[in-house]
C-alpha cells in the first residue's frame, strides 16, 4: 500500500485532470450537460472516499468559481447560471507593447518616451496596429506635434492601417483648439477621400475651432446645415431643413454663441440660442448660458435678447445675477423703454436683499419718462425717498428731457393734479421738474401759474423750488419777476444756498444794470460760502463786454480763491469780450477791407 502522502498527491493529481476536461468540455460543447453529471460525480465520491479537504478559494475569487463550487458542493440542477472561470491573457508581443504604451500614454510628461517605445517598436520588426497608432496620435496631440500628428495619419494609410473616423478626431480635436483651420480643412479632405463620414464629435471640433478663429459666419454657415432654420423671432422655420442628417449636440452650439457675444452680435447669439432650443434634447439648456447672454445682450442693448434670458433664467429657472448685471439690464431697459422690466428687476433686487441706491432707480424712472408714463414717473421718485433716498432734478434728468415738450408739460401737470385726487402723495422733486421744464420753454407765466398751485397739491417748496423759478427768470432775462421770486422764498422761510445766488448773480448780468451782482457776491462771500468757478467767470465776461476797470480786481479775486484763469478766458478779456469766432470774424473783415483799399489806391495810380 501506498503511503497517504503519495495517496493525496495522486489525488490531486486526478481531480486536477478531471476538472480541467469538465471546464474544456464545457467551454467547447455547452450541450454536454450528461458528460459534465458525469464527471462531477465521479469528482465528488473520489474526494469523499480519500477524505480530500473542500477548497477554500479567497473572497475576491469566490464569485468566478461558482462553477466549482455550485455543482460540487451545493448541488446545483444542471439548470443553474454557472460561470466558467476565465482569463485575460496577451495574444501576442504586440498587445504586450500597447499595454505598456497605454501605460506610458496615462502621464502627459511622458511624450517622448512614448515615442521612444514607438521606435523600438519599429526597430523590434513588429507591426503597429490602430491601438498603436491612436496612442501615438494622442502623444503628438498632448505634445503640441501637429506636423508630427499628421505625417502619423499619413503613415498609417502607407502601412495599410487605415485610421477610423475616431483617429481622425484627435486630430480634428488637436486643430481645433489652436483654431488652425488649415489642418481641420486638411483632415476633412483626408476623411472625405478615406471613404468615411464626419460624426458628431467631429462637428463639434471642427465648430469649436472655427468658433476660435474668430470665424463666426463660417461656423453659422456649418451649425445651419445641421439645424432646422429658426424666423427673427426665434421660431422654427417650416421650410428649413437640415442637409446635415446628424442631430448637433449643445457642444456644437455653446462656441458659436459665446463667439458672438464676444464680437457683440447679441442678437444673433440669442437666435444660435433659439437654435439649440428647437433642437429636441436641448431644451434644458444651462442658466449659465441664459445669464451670460443676459448680460452681454444688456450691455448692447438688444432689448428683445435681455426680455427672452431674464424670463428664462431668472423667473424659470430660478437663476440669481449679479447687481452689475441688474444694472446693465436696468440701464438696458431705460433706454428700449420697458418699464415693466425694469420694475421686474427692481423686485428682483429687493426680494435678493440688495441695498438700494439712486443709480438703481434712474434707468427705472427714464423708461417711465420715454414710455410718458409720468405716474409711474413720480410714483419712482415717491418711493426712492421713502426708501431713504434724497432725490433731486439731476435724479430726474431723463423727465425733464421727455418735459421739454410743451404737450408734455400739460399731459405731467394733468397726472399730478389726478395723483393729488387720488390721494397720492406728490414728491417735491416732481413738482420742481415741471417748473425747471416751463422755464427751459422759456415760458415763465406758465411755471409762475404752476408755482402758485403748490399749496392745493399739497407741495411744500424748497429751495430747489425757488431756484428753478430763478432759472426761468435768467432763460426771461426778467430781473423784477427774480426779485419777486427772493421775496416769496424769504417770506418762506427757505434758506439760500450756493445755486440760489449762482442764478442771482447770473441773473443780474443780464441787465443793463448789473451793480447787483457784486451786492450778492458779497453776500454771499458774508455767510462764509466761496463762489463757485463759474460765478467768476461769468461776471469777469461782463466785466469784459462792458470794458469795466473792475475786472482786474475781479480776476485778483478769481485767482485768490485757487481758480485758474485759462488762455480762452484771458483771450476773451483781451479782445474785449469778443470770443475766439467772434475774433476770426473780425480779423478777416479787416483783411478784407484792408485788401479793398490796396486794390483802390492799385486803381488811383493806374490813372
Amino acid at each position: 500500500m501506498l503511503p497517504r502522502s503519495i495517496q493525496l498527491q495522486a489525488a490531486q493529481r486526478c481531480i486536477h485532470s478531471h476538472t480541467t476536461t469538465t471546464v474544456v468540455a464545457a467551454t467547447n460543447n455547452v450541450a454536454q450537460p450528461a458528460l459534465l453529471r458525469r464527471n462531477v460525480s465521479s469528482l465528488t465520491s473520489y474526494q469523499a472516499r480519500l477524505h480530500f479537504p473542500r477548497p477554500h478559494y479567497p473572497p475576491h475569487c469566490q464569485q468566478q468559481s461558482q462553477f466549482v463550487n455550485g455543482p460540487m458542493h451545493a448541488g446545483c440542477s444542471t439548470g443553474s447560471t454557472r460561470t466558467i472561470i476565465t482569463g485575460t491573457y496577451p495574444s501576442s508581443r504586440l498587445d504586450l507593447f500597447n499595454k505598456k504604451l497605454r501605460k506610458i500614454a496615462k502621464d502627459p510628461r511622458t511624450c517622448l518616451v512614448l515615442f521612444e517605445k514607438f521606435r523600438e517598436l519599429k526597430d523590434s520588426k513588429l507591426k503597429p496596429d490602430l491601438t498603436t497608432y491612436t496612442i501615438l496620435l494622442e502623444g503628438h496631440e498632448r505634445n503640441n506635434d501637429f506636423s508630427g500628428l499628421m505625417r502619423t495619419l499619413e503613415e498609417m494609410t502607407l502601412a495599410g492601417v487605415l485610421p477610423d473616423i475616431s483617429a481622425y478626431n484627435i486630430g480634428l480635436r488637436a486643430a481645433a483648439v489652436v483654431g488652425d483651420t488649415i489642418m481641420l480643412e486638411q483632415i476633412k479632405d483626408m476623411i472625405r477621400e478615406s471613404g468615411l463620414q464626419l460624426n458628431l464629435n467631429s462637428y463639434e471640433f471642427i465648430i469649436q475651432g472655427l468658433c476660435h478663429n474668430h470665424e463666426l459666419e463660417h461656423a453659422l454657415d456649418l451649425l445651419g446645415d445641421m439645424t432646422v432654420s429658426v424666423n427673427e423671432e426665434g421660431l422654427p422655420d417650416e421650410n428649413g431643413r437640415p442637409t446635415i442628417d446628424i442631430r448637433p449636440s449643445l457642444q456644437c452650439f455653446i462656441p458659436v454663441i459665446q463667439l458672438a457675444q464676444s464680437l457683440h452680435e447679441s442678437e444673433t447669439a440669442y437666435l444660435v440660442l433659439k437654435m439649440a432650443e428647437v433642437q429636441s434634447g436641448l431644451s434644458q439648456i444651462s442658466p449659465v448660458i441664459y445669464l451670460d447672454l443676459l448680460a452681454k445682450a444688456a450691455e448692447d442693448y438688444a432689448l428683445p435678447a435681455v426680455e427672452y434670458c431674464w424670463r428664462k433664467a431668472v423667473k424659470e429657472m430660478k437663476a440669481q445675477p449679479d447687481e452689475g448685471t441688474c444694472m446693465l439690464i436696468l440701464n438696458c431697459a431705460g433706454q428700449g423703454v420697458a418699464p415693466k422690466l425694469s420694475a421686474e428687476v427692481i423686485q428682483y433686487m429687493g426680494e435678493s436683499g440688495m441695498t438700494f441706491q439712486e443709480y438703481h432707480f434712474a434707468p427705472l424712472l427714464q423708461a417711465f419718462s420715454l414710455g410718458k408714463k409720468f405716474k409711474s414717473a413720480f410714483n419712482v421718485l415717491s418711493i426712492m425717498r421713502k426708501s431713504g433716498m434724497q432725490p433731486s432734478i439731476l435724479t430726474a434728468t431723463s423727465l425733464l428731457k421727455v418735459l421739454d415738450d410743451p404737450a408734455n408739460i400739460e399731459e405731467a401737470f394733468a397726472c399730478m393734479k389726478s395723483m393729488h385726487q387720488e390721494g397720492k402723495v406728490i414728491d417735491v422733486v416732481a413738482f420742481n421738474v415741471l417748473l425747471e421744464a416751463c422755464g427751459r420753454n422759456r415760458n415763465l407765466i406758465r411755471a409762475m401759474a404752476i408755482f402758485e398751485s403748490s399749496s392745493s397739491l399739497g407741495v411744500t417748496p424748497d429751495t430747489d423750488t425757488y431756484n428753478a423759478l430763478l432759472s426761468g427768470c435768467i432763460m426771461d432775462k426778467n430781473m423784477l419777476e427774480g426779485r419777486n421770486v427772493i421775496a416769496m422764498m424769504q417770506r418762506a422761510g427757505v434758506d439760500p444756498n450756493v445755486d440760489t445766488y449762482q442764478s442771482l448773480i447770473t441773473l443780474c448780468l443780464t441787465q443793463i444794470n448789473y451793480e447787483d451782482a457784486f451786492m450778492y457776491l458779497e453776500e454771499m462771500k458774508s455767510h462764509n460760502v466761496i463762489p463757485s468757478e463759474p460765478i467768476y467767470t461769468s461776471l469777469v465776461r461782463k466785466l469784459a463786454r462792458e470794458n469795466d476797470p473792475r475786472i482786474k480786481f475781479a480776476v485778483e479775486e478769481m485767482e485768490s480763491f485757487g481758480y485758474v484763469v485759462g488762455p480762452n478766458l484771458r483771450q476773451y478779456i483781451e479782445t474785449g469780450g469778443l470770443s475766439n469766432l467772434e475774433e476770426s470774424e473780425r480779423r478777416r473783415q479787416i483783411r478784407i477791407a484792408q485788401r479793398r483799399r490796396s486794390a483802390a489806391f492799385q486803381r488811383v495810380r493806374v490813372r
